[in-house]
């Protein structure tokens, strides 16, 4: 199967000093539906060749989704293990941001010697995790990794964050920054080019650039979603979602929002552009932590990521990279009745949402800074897909 792409086509048109912003999305959201017929092994092996992003979490929220439907309790240290999967996927995707992308916006190059290690590291882990052709299908058991060399494995993922990233090991840095002033501190004392960035924002004033008042998706449930997801609306939500009438924002900076730096900087910039980049770095820090604790309790069990609400359906909801990641899956006599998957980049990417009104906020006086800070905004934010950005 090809690669389920599509583009977001990103339209700012200047008028009287004022921003109106077209938000184009060519992504076929309903392309889950090939799948509709197909026996649940045979969707669980070949859904993730879908995607090229966030695989990982794509085979995780199917296989929980369709364990669900069947009414299947998973097998134990399953689930544990797609959560060690899913965030170890999310400090690779960050990391490909942060030292591919940030160095770009002070006119670097991009970090691709770190970032090589970093994904040498994430494909170590990936195997030792899932041995075989891919992550753990539908109620299947799971051999335990071995522990040293995972554990190895993980050190590798962490060491060019520590190097290239803060400066610092992950400890370290959540442990000395929890406020605005700590946060420059650090970006005025460490050479990265992380550390570079947040100086740069502070320094140009950009700090609260794209401040706007859309609201952060709540924790929803399964039931919450289930009915959006199934019916004659259901394709259209799951292409332009929103809850209780409004458009919501799922990302790494609603997921922190309530830690202390975060919240701190909210206080002072919104929703801007430094609390954001402030999140990817609390979030790669916490969790790159956070890997060796869920290594060593795989055995234990934990919530499933997966609901049952209603015979024969099952609701997945995995905390990705980009946000909240939802499968609904309806099965009927083993094979697949209805597919459904809502993804984050149809919640902060929504013609209107978050994406949308903080790019109208911003300046639209200089088309240089404009055009810089509309991909800073764009990339902190991070689409799933491809994005093709103008100015007129």
């Amino acid at each position: 199967m090809s690669d389920l792409r599509g583009r977001l086509n990103i339209e700012l048109q200047r008028h009287d000093g004022h921003l109106r912003v077209t938000i184009h999305s060519s992504r076929p959201t309903a392309t889950s539906r090939v799948f509709v017929g197909k026996t649940v092994e045979e969707t669980a092996a070949s859904l993730p060749a879908l995607f090229s992003i966030c695989t990982c979490a794509q085979a995780c929220a199917c296989a929980s989704a369709c364990e669900a439907a069947h009414g299947l309790a998973p097998s134990p240290g399953v689930d544990r293990l797609r959560r060690l999967l899913v965030d170890a996927e999310t400090v690779k995707e960050h990391l490909w941001r942060i030292l591919l992308d940030w160095p770009r916006f002070h006119g670097e190059s991009p970090l691709e010697a770190a970032m090589s290690k970093a994904m040498g590291a994430w494909l170590r882990l990936r195997a030792l995790l899932m041995p075989g052709t891919g992550p753990p299908q539908p109620a299947a058991d799971v051999p335990k990794p071995d522990f040293s060399k995972a554990t190895a494995a993980i050190d590798e993922l962490t060491r060019p964050s520590a190097e290239q990233v803060l400066g610092v090991q992950p400890a370290d840095w959540l442990g000395e920054i929890q406020t605005r002033k700590d946060l420059l501190a650090w970006a005025e004392d460490k050479d990265t080019a992380a550390a570079r960035l947040v100086r740069q924002v502070e320094i140009r004033g950009w700090a609260s650039a794209g401040r706007n008042q859309v609201s952060a998706l709540p924790s929803l449930s399964a039931a919450d979603l289930d009915p959006l997801l199934s019916g004659g609306d259901a394709d259209r939500f799951a292409a332009e979602p929103t809850w209780q009438g409004a458009p919501r924002e799922s990302s790494p900076f609603t997921r922190q929002r309530e830690q202390s730096l975060v919240a701190a900087l909210i206080c002072d910039y919104g929703n801007g552009l430094l609390p954001r980049l402030a999140a990817q770095l609390l979030e790669l820090a916490s969790l790159q932590q956070s890997l060796h604790t869920r290594l060593r309790h795989l055995d234990e069990p934990v919530e499933s990521l997966a609901v049952r609400t209603g015979d024969d359906l099952g609701v997945s909801l995995v905390p990705a990279a980009r946000g909240l990641l939802v499968h609904r899956v309806a099965v009927r006599g083993g094979r697949i009745r209805d597919y459904r998957i809502l993804a984050p980049t149809e919640w902060n990417f929504h013609p209107g949402g978050v994406m949308a009104q903080g790019l109208s906020a911003l300046s639209s006086e200089n088309r240089e800074t404009l055009e810089r800070q509309a991909h800073m905004l764009v990339t902190a934010v991070d689409p799933c897909v491809d994005y093709y950005l103008t100015i007129s």
